[in-house]
């Protein structure tokens, strides 16, 4: 097979390192040999084929052209990788996804510029230095009423108050998107990321989790924006159990704690597993978060924590299975990309359009579909 003349060693490597592969792993993603052939290409030492070139482009999302191109590829910034337990099989997926959202930003951040709309809200906490404090700020600037959470119920009530908190969001000029079905980013590898922007701060929550997870992890990316701290998480946890968690994302998720569950709701001495759960429906949070909450004030009987423990994991896990059993069933390509995007980018792609600012088809490959179906 017939090599090519020519590769523009700095611009794959570029390409490589934007979506946070190493060398051999792409290798092994273009040929079943052992040899480190991206590595060798990377240094001068050999030249890829053609078929060999078009399988990189695809890795990398990108035209085939830009590995022959003197002009240099933009360098994406490095988004903080708080994840547990992350393993390289899964970091390309969501690599693209951070492609797929910085890509977004710099369209969005062109046109809200022209119109001065800068983002006042990102960055506010950052000077705040308990959760507490910041889980207050959160709820004043946001205007979060969790009276009116608490009074959301009945079928669907999990899902209205997402979409409650993701509206108080977008009514602030904070986009809430969603992970894209064909990227098939599982729960253990992403349940929430924020990526900063001037103009257009972006949360992505994902589309596997359960809704009450979905809920707690939104408040944590609010937690993070306010601090203006990025990050790729999937860890709820808010107790220093795990010598792995970043600490950053501890206080983060203290935040979303002091937030959503306040320490004057809890009123009573002990609290049983039948609590947990009328707690979870007043609340809309996870029973596990409800748990770890009661027992981190102290509120559940020592000699009756680990049965209840192993009882509500059970219960979570089973609910995961449940709900990646209806996802499987699929849906159309129009809604899951509505839902992707996200109301308020939907909105300012189609405001453009009708506005005869931008044309049909600049409008729908930002979309994913056609804007006439929105």
């Amino acid at each position: 097979m017939k090599k090519v003349d020519f590769i523009n060693k700095e611009n794959l490597k570029t390409a490589r390192e934007n979506v946070g592969m190493t060398t051999f792993f792409v290798s092994q993603k273009i040929t079943k040999s052992k040899e480190d052939l991206v590595l060798m290409w990377e240094n001068g030492k050999s030249l890829p084929t053609w078929p060999q070139v078009n399988k990189l482009a695809k890795i990398f999302s990108i035209s085939e052209l830009t590995f022959f191109s003197d002009k240099p590829i933009k360098r994406n910034k490095a988004i903080p990788d708080y994840r547990v337990g992350r393993n390289v099989e899964d970091i390309d997926r969501v690599q693209k996804l951070v492609n797929f959202v910085i890509r977004r930003q710099e369209w969005l951040e062109q046109k809200l510029k022209e119109q001065g709309r800068k983002n006042i809200l990102q960055g506010g906490g950052r000077n705040l230095n308990s959760p507490c404090q910041l889980a207050l700020f959160i709820r004043e600037k946001l205007g979060i009423d969790l009276n009116e959470i608490k009074k959301i119920s009945g079928n669907g009530a999990r899902k209205k108050v997402l979409k409650y908190l993701i509206e108080k969001a977008e009514n602030n000029g904070i986009f809430v998107s969603k992970t894209i079905s064909y990227h098939r980013i599982e729960v253990k590898e992403m349940r929430g990321l924020f990526i900063s922007n001037d103009y257009c701060p972006f949360i992505v929550l994902n589309r596997r989790d359960s809704l009450s997870a979905q809920i707690f992890s939104l408040v944590h990316e609010f937690a993070h924006l306010f601090r203006k701290t990025e990050a790729i998480s999937n860890s709820l946890e808010f107790r220093k159990t795990n010598k792995y968690l970043d600490n950053e994302e501890i206080f983060c998720n203290r935040a979303a704690v002091e937030l959503l569950l306040p320490i004057e709701y809890f009123l009573k001495s002990f609290y049983s597993k039948d609590d947990i759960d009328s707690l979870s429906e007043t609340y809309k949070v996870s029973t596990l978060a409800i748990f770890y909450r009661l027992k981190d004030l102290g509120k559940i009987r020592k000699n009756e924590a680990n049965k209840i423990e192993t009882e509500i994991r059970k219960e979570s896990e089973q609910n995961l299975v449940e709900k990646k059993k209806k996802k499987q069933k699929g849906g159309s390509h129009i809604n899951n990309m509505r839902d992707s995007n996200g109301g308020l980018f939907n909105r300012v792609v189609s405001n453009y359009y009708f506005e005869n600012k931008i044309g049909y088809t600049e409008a729908s490959n930002l979309l994913n579909f056609s804007v006439e179906n929105l």
